[in-house]
């Protein structure tokens, strides 16, 4: 093997930096990828906690907004229960109204009864005694002046039962403007209790747009957190599917460099055993031993002193004087 063969192929060499270029370029471009997703994962990260404050200071707003709901429902509560009062004395207000009214008509006609049924009563009287003490009257004006009490009796029965309804009716309607009295005053209570509850209620509810108003700020921060959150999140998502496809490239790159220097390794080893081969002499080697053994043998005789029977003296002394030829030292290549 000659000197000039004993370098590598430049063909593998080339390939073996081309490949290693690759590969400090793929993986400075997957530490950018690592650290851009890194970076997307710390954003959504500082939403996801501004979004969770955002949201605990609503729960703690709407709390605050229940409560005082329930607050204003109560007075609501009451407000309703003393107007209800109120109708309801008021209803049967107009109710005994009514039947005062009614009470008040009968007894103006139970005047007018009274005083027909005196009339009538007079006149029967009278129309009696006459029948009793005149002895002048014709047969035919007793026969009209009977017929005509017989008339009055009979209207006398018909006014009885309305004299006495009259009197009860007076009676009712003394009970009736009593009651009246203590309603209508049971009626203002009611209602004076309402408007205090109604003025209490507008009290409480007073800075509830404001809170309301403060709650859907803060569900709409929650949400455009929330949102910014999902959205940096895909986008980590995203770079960390480049960054595993560019794994994968990088694990290829590095399986045929290892490939390269395994074939390198290989031709080192085979150059280094030419090289130990052509600088073994017989002493080292039994094989070059047994070839030169082989050699003299075929020229001539071999003596015990390395020397040949056909050898002189003199030529023997020249051989010895003679300086050995030094072999030109190969140095073999190192292993990567």
């Amino acid at each position: 093997m000659s000197e000039g063969d004993s370098s590598p192929n430049e063909d593998s060499v080339d390939d073996g930096v081309d490949l290693r270029d690759k590969l400090q370029a793929m993986e400075k471009r997957l530490s950018k990828l690592r650290e851009i997703r890194g970076q997307h994962n710390d954003k959504a990260n500082r939403s996801a906690d501004q979004r969770n404050a955002v949201q605990k200071q609503y729960k703690e707003q709407r709390k605050k907004l229940d409560l005082k709901l329930e607050e204003i429902k109560a007075i609501r509560a009451i407000v309703k229960q003393h107007k209800d009062r109120r109708n309801s004395i008021q209803s049967q207000m107009k109710e005994l109204f009514g039947r005062q009214r009614s009470s008040r008509d009968n007894e103006k006609k139970g005047r007018s009864v009274g005083a027909e049924y005196n009339k009538l009563s007079a006149e029967v009287s009278g129309i009696e005694e006459r029948l009793e003490t005149s002895g002048t009257i014709t047969l035919e004006t007793e026969k009209k002046l009977v017929k005509m009490v017989k008339d009055m009796h009979k209207r006398l029965a018909e006014l009885e039962p309305e004299l006495k309804a009259q009197e009860l009716i007076k009676v009712d309607l003394d009970d009736i403007e009593g009651t009246i009295a203590r309603m209508k005053q049971e009626a203002d209570d009611a209602h004076q209790l309402m408007l205090e509850k109604v003025s209490e209620a507008d009290e409480a509810s007073k800075g509830m747009d404001e809170m309301f108003s403060h709650r859907d700020f803060l569900k709409a921060e929650g949400d455009r957190f929330h949102d910014a959150f999902v959205a940096d999140k895909e986008k980590a998502n995203e770079i960390h599917e480049k960054a595993l496809e560019l794994m994968k490239q990088v694990t290829e790159v590095k399986g045929l460099m290892k490939a390269e220097r395994k074939e390198r390794r290989s031709w080192i080893d085979d150059h280094n055993a030419s090289v130990v081969a052509e600088m073994q002499t017989g002493a080292d080697s039994d094989e070059v031993a047994d070839e030169l053994v082989k050699s003299l043998l075929e020229d001539g005789n071999l003596s015990i002193g390395g020397t040949l029977d056909s050898d002189s003296k003199e030529t023997v002394q020249r051989t010895k004087r003679k300086p050995k030829n030094k072999k030109k030292k190969i140095t073999p290549w190192r292993k990567e």
